[in-house]
């Protein structure tokens, strides 16, 4: 696993130990890019349920100018840590469960460009996730959403002010990007 593209093209990433994560695959994560290509560069992101983080640390390679990590896990939150050693740019890692992040996030008045989600698969934590990204604000205008899923019909329960604008199927892995309806 390593950086694709940027200041820190080709550095290695570490994964997460043990089998409680699941690394997003290297041409799906290329693939994720080429969908949002040209949205990176000075945007602000959140890499909830970020695992290793290597999303967030592609987009600080990509030059975001902020991003969020969030984490559970202690054993996530320490390869975060030790992915994005030495990397100068301003970021930031949470260790909490999702909810809670992103209401201690909405109390900060933080919004954000790019928001990536990759639950667990199986469960219903993207649903609720999106629900609550919603209710507390934190999608910009502009803003993305991209949710790596298991299934086709995982999202079949989405919330109605939202739009999927692109899909993909890699494998058993879904990508959809998602933006907020415009309001009429």
């Amino acid at each position: 696993m390593q950086i694709i593209t940027g200041k820190y093209r080709a550095r290695k990433l570490v994964a997460v130990e043990g089998d409680s994560t699941r690394p997003t695959l290297a041409r799906v994560k290329e693939s994720i890019f080429n969908l949002i290509q040209g949205k990176v560069q000075g945007s602000k992101v959140l890499d909830l349920f970020a695992g290793s983080g290597a999303f967030g640390a592609e987009c600080i390679s990509r030059s975001a100018e902020e991003v969020c990590f969030v984490d559970q896990e202690q054993k996530a939150i320490n390869a975060i840590k030790t992915n994005t050693k030495k990397m100068s740019e301003n970021f930031r890692i949470i260790k909490s469960d999702y909810l809670s992040a992103l209401s201690k996030l909405s109390s900060e008045n933080k919004t954000f460009d790019i928001i990536y989600l990759d639950p667990p698969y199986k469960s219903d934590f993207a649903i609720t996730a999106l629900q609550k990204i919603y209710e507390l604000k934190l999608l910009n205008d502009e803003g993305i959403i991209v949710v790596e899923h298991e299934s086709e019909n995982d999202l079949l329960k989405l919330p109605s002010y939202y739009i999927i604008e692109k899909t993909r199927k890699y494998g058993i892995a879904y990508v959809d990007i998602l933006r907020m309806k415009e309001e009429k």
